[in-house]
């Protein structure tokens, strides 16, 4: 037996070693946390990547070919004896190599340019320590090794001579993988297809007013990393420091003290030196960074490792709301929730007076109304966005449509206190709304606020409210589509038009062609910018921020401002009040020139 061939048996037998003890990281790392990680979850997840492919994402395309072409070397490594008497099948390993190779450059190439930004933000707005910034450092710089490693050894596949140079090559980039890699992978196969719209809830108030659940052992919030549940901690566990959450953060955009990125690596490295620190997540983070958090999901959307950050955010804005550590702003708005049922604080009374003189029904006064108009507290109280209000009523009341409003008897839907971390007040509204829509018979809710869409659509059910929730935008798309309204050419107005997605109604609810199908039969011309559907950017008021301020370099919604008018277009079309808002001042605060008017108001002007 040759040396040459004593040392391939013994890389051989190595670089099966290091294939084992992957998969036996992965097994171990789902039994630490009970993840399913069976062959349904990964056959879902194929799909799920497969659905994804045409969308054209340049981070989750470089993200896969990472993925691909790991697995194409494991392959390639474990069939190698083989491939000798199959060369058809060395020849597409080989073939296979080329577009694989060509992502992994460019994810190298972005990697690079994502470890620079990540150290000008740790360096210019979070102000990060010098151990967690080395710390960072070298997690990302382990994770260019394995990129480097795995193109090295897919390229070393054309050169015969160089077999030994690529098992040895493989042997390192699999431990790598076992060691970094495992835990990150089980976290995406058992939950790649969490909704972004799912919220833990940590108490149902019916069950500890009828005395079903102990109101002593409610925890609601976290004060030390051992209370996060075992799916967050795989969550924040499962940061590789890739960077495309922070790439899509417009908090961070903002300049804002908030790093996803950041959050989630100190939640991580604070829990393996939980004992030398006591485990206290306001230890590495601070309020600032919480508040900064706009809940508009493009991290969770964008992480290529399924990183649920914004659950991790909730519960720390529980623990700090359950302490009183707010300040005015944050406590005026959720007294006003408490005193008068509305953030604003304004008299329930005058809650429809936007409606007087419109004609419109309320369930009182037309019981067997086929929609309920959800109206919300934006478009009820603010003067700007009441015409969105008037707006849909004129195209429901032209398309012949059965709607009746709720009028004063309608509550906020409870989700800034939500999103701001007092779930009590919450839930307090979210069951007398419930019980309020249910006394009523309602079948069918349109609504108007993305925010409202997404609580009564997505959480209201948990808590016994269960109704069909269409988006005004949806509905508008289809009463267009089956004649029951008409634009005549001569009303399309000639004007271009930009369309601003709202994430709570894009990202987080898939709503895309029909706000778009609603103004293409409306204007003259419709301009994208480039972050659109689900990759929109924040307008700056979701996670209850429109209700208060935090320190920033420059306004998320002048950054969107900036976007639509690089557009060329000469109004942005909204589909949200609080857009709506955000938009307007940022628009005249810039004086862009731009104007800024909801999808209803640019419909229902046409069809004057």
């Amino acid at each position: 037996m040759g040396v040459a061939y004593l040392a391939y048996l013994v890389l051989y037998s190595i670089s099966l070693a290091s294939v084992v003890a992957v998969f036996v990281a992965v097994y171990q790392h789902s039994k630490e946390g009970s993840t399913s990680i069976g062959p349904s979850r990964i056959l879902g997840l194929t799909k799920d990547e497969a659905s994804r492919l045409g969308t054209g994402d340049p981070v989750f395309l470089m993200h896969l070919s990472i993925a691909l072409g790991v697995g194409l070397s494991i392959a390639a490594a474990v069939l190698e004896p083989a491939l000798s008497y199959v060369p058809l099948l060395k020849e597409l390993i080989l073939v296979a190599s080329i577009p694989l190779m060509a992502g992994l450059i460019a994810a190298f190439i972005w990697r690079i340019q994502r470890f620079i930004q990540s150290k000008r933000v740790e360096r210019d707005v979070l102000k990060s320590d010098r151990e967690f910034s080395s710390a960072s450092t070298v997690l990302q710089l382990i994770l260019m090794t394995a990129i480097g490693l795995t193109t090295t050894e897919l390229a070393t596949g054309w050169f015969p001579s160089l077999l030994l140079v690529g098992a040895a090559l493989g042997i390192v980039r699999n431990s790598l993988v076992a060691l970094y890699y495992s835990r990150p992978s089980v976290n995406l196969i058992g939950f790649f297809d969490r909704p972004l719209s799912s919220i833990d809830t940590p108490f149902k108030m019916e069950d500890v007013l009828s005395g079903k659940t102990d109101a002593s052992q409610i925890r609601v919030g976290v004060s030390k990393v051992s209370e996060f549940d075992a799916h967050q901690r795989l969550s924040y566990d499962s940061c590789v420091e890739i960077g495309a959450c922070e790439a899509a953060c417009p908090a961070t955009a903002s300049g804002r003290p908030l790093s996803p990125r950041s959050l989630v690596r100190k939640l991580s490295l604070l829990g393996h030196d939980g004992e030398a620190s006591g485990g206290d997540p306001f230890s590495v983070i601070s309020a600032d960074e919480l508040w900064s958090c706009t809940s508009c999901g493009a991290c969770v959307s964008s992480c290529p490792v399924s990183v649920k950050h914004l659950d991790i955010v909730y519960d720390l804005r529980r623990d700090l709301v359950s302490k009183g550590k707010l300040d005015k702003e944050k406590s005026s708005m959720l007294e006003n929730l408490a005193q008068n049922q509305n953030p604003y604080g304004f008299k329930s009374s005058t809650r429809s007076d936007w409606a007087a003189g419109l004609g419109i029904d309320t369930l009182v006064t037309n019981p067997n109304a086929e929609y309920l108009y959800w109206v919300g507290c934006v478009s009820s109280f603010d003067q700007r966005a009441q015409r969105i209000s008037r707006s849909l009523s004129k195209i429901l009341k032209q398309a012949g449509m059965s709607f009746a409003i709720l009028a004063n008897e309608e509550l906020c839907t409870g989700d800034p206190a939500r999103r701001l971390g007092e779930e009590g007040r919450f839930q307090e509204l979210a069951y007398q709304n419930i019980e309020k829509l249910n006394s009523h018979n309602v079948k069918k809710i349109v609504a108007t606020c993305p925010h409202c869409f997404n609580s009564l659509k997505n959480e209201y059910p948990t808590f016994g409210g269960r109704y069909e929730v269409v988006y005004y935008t949806q509905l508008i798309s289809d009463l267009i589509n089956a004649g029951k309204i008409h634009v005549p050419e001569g009303k399309v107005r000639e004007i271009s038009v930009t369309l601003h997605d709202a994430c709570y109604a894009s990202r987080y609810n898939n709503v895309f062609d029909e706000p778009r199908e609603a103004l293409r039969a409306s204007v003259s011309e419709l301009r994208e910018m480039d972050r659109r559907k689900k990759k929109t950017f924040c307008c700056g008021a979701g996670g209850s921020n429109y209700w208060f301020k935090v320190p920033q370099q420059r306004t998320i919604a002048g950054i969107r401002t900036e976007e639509a008018r690089k557009t060329g277009a000469s109004v942005i079309a909204t589909e949200c009040p609080y857009c709506l808002s955000m938009l307007d001042d940022a628009t005249k605060v810039m004086n862009t020139g731009l104007g800024v008017k909801d999808i209803a108001e640019i419909v229902a002007e046409s069809l004057s």
